[in-house]
């Protein structure tokens, strides 16, 4: 499977999201240790927005678990790229490809992926499950109180289009090796691998 790219403004921010994560959470080496200081030194709200960056490809072998999900006439396939543990984070990459057109402009994703309807939809509806310690882990927030995670807008997929989606959350501890994803629309995909 080759992944289309989907050349959006709003897929750039999106995915400039994943970049700023490290910044708004303190991943990178030497960052900061403290909510505080994390507080101090995240971007505000202006300066993600005015990150930009290329839409990305995931190397097809790299899927870690999919399934179709059905939403407003159109089919669509998710497949989680990636989730990889950052020190107390754990980065989520999943992609929606659209596998049947329900015609029209095409599938408007809108608020497919996030928590309840809202007018600027995120995928804050993703959430992991550690069923080894019964928790759930909601997808983390900036020092203004948004989700660490990719904004979605007014994205419209046509057939065989995809785009790409992230969200950054608190890391299971060190012994989990694997968790429950349940991504809106779609359910829940058991025992993924974090690496």
């Amino acid at each position: 499977m080759r992944l289309t790219q989907v050349f959006t403004p709003v897929l750039a921010t999106a995915l400039g999201a994943v970049l700023t994560a490290g910044l708004v959470t303190g991943c990178q080496p030497g960052g900061p240790s403290s909510p505080q200081a994390e507080k101090e030194n995240a971007p505000t709200r202006s300066e993600q927005v005015k990150q930009t960056t290329t839409p990305a490809t995931v190397p097809p072998d790299q899927v870690l678990a999919g399934r179709e999900g059905t939403l407003d006439g159109h089919t669509f396939k998710v497949e989680i790229v990636q989730l990889i543990r950052r020190e107390r984070f754990a980065d989520l990459t999943f992609t929606a490809t659209v596998t049947k057109d329900g015609g029209g402009l095409g599938w408007q994703v809108n608020n497919a992926f996030s928590a309840v309807p809202q007018q600027n939809p995120t995928v804050d509806g993703v959430y992991l499950v550690d069923v080894k310690n019964a928790k759930k882990h909601l997808v983390a927030k900036d020092s203004e109180d948004k989700c660490v995670c990719s904004r979605i807008g007014a994205l419209f997929l046509k057939q065989d289009q995809s785009a790409v989606f992230s969200a950054t959350f608190a890391a299971p501890p060190a012994d989990v090796g694997s968790v429950d994803v349940h991504i809106p629309n779609v359910g829940t995909l058991a025992n993924v691998p974090i690496s």
